[in-house]
């Protein structure tokens, strides 16, 4: 049984059972003091919250009906529904082993100097080895490494990579960072700005040397959410 926390009109109610049971799963709308064990989604910031606070296991989709920026263009919120529901069901009785990770990535470069250069300032730390074919980046407080790999003549695609990201620790190193980004001749594609849709981040975005996006970013503070503007318009942070 898929129990569903958080206050929604109605007709929404209705329609999220109906679209569930079309694909064999029951659903309840119940009352967080009444939870059981089980599958339990949110569908409201204030029930998240509150789930957060009890320490309860949950999935969040507190954001079902809002428009996540100026690509998600579908008004039609059935095939929303359904969309997240086939990624519910996709994962509910996955098996996970049980690990501790390392986070590896590596992408193709076309200057290896250059995006040496980018990266060591990305990450805040120099690269531990490199030959003429390869740069690798270890962040042991993270977990974390990073190769850079030259191109080999192949082209550069960067529609199948949205951005890599990095997360700060608050605003002011957002703005710290664009700061050094203009001293180093980094480019910005966006300057700090703190955005409320979807996540609200404060949140710089640079290019690399091969033109790969890069999100430097800081979750918001509390204090800082509470001061949301209603038109939930970007803010300028320089």
């Amino acid at each position: 049984m898929i129990q569903f926390v958080g206050a929604v009109d109605k007709d929404y109610e209705i329609l999220i059972k109906d679209v569930f049971a079309q694909y064999g799963l029951a659903s309840v709308f119940i009352p967080i003091d009444n939870l059981s064990d089980g599958t339990i989604i949110s569908l409201s910031k204030e029930a998240t919250r509150e789930l957060e606070a009890k320490k309860t296991t949950f999935y969040n989709w507190d954001l079902l009906f809002s428009v996540l920026g100026p690509n998600d263009l579908s008004t039609d919120l059935e095939r929303k529904i359904i969309e997240r529901m086939k990624i519910l069901q996709a994962i509910m009785n996955l098996k996970i082993p049980i690990s501790k990770l390392e986070l590896h990535g590596s992408i193709r470069v076309k200057d290896l100097s250059l995006s040496a250069r980018f990266y060591s300032w990305l990450f805040g730390v120099k690269p531990k080895e490199w030959t003429h074919r390869y740069v690798t980046f270890h962040r042991l407080d993270t977990k974390f490494n990073f190769v850079l790999l030259v191109s080999d003549g192949k082209e550069l695609h960067h529609d199948t990579l949205y951005h890599l990201g990095v997360g700060v620790e608050s605003k002011d190193k957002v703005v710290e960072f664009y700061q050094s980004a203009i001293e180093n001749g980094f480019y910005v594609e966006k300057k700090p700005r703190t955005t409320w849709r979807g996540t609200p981040l404060h949140e710089l975005w640079l290019k690399d040397p091969d033109g790969t996006l890069i999100e430097i970013y800081s979750r918001l503070t509390r204090e800082e959410l509470e001061g949301m503007p209603l038109n939930k318009e970007p803010i300028e942070l320089v």
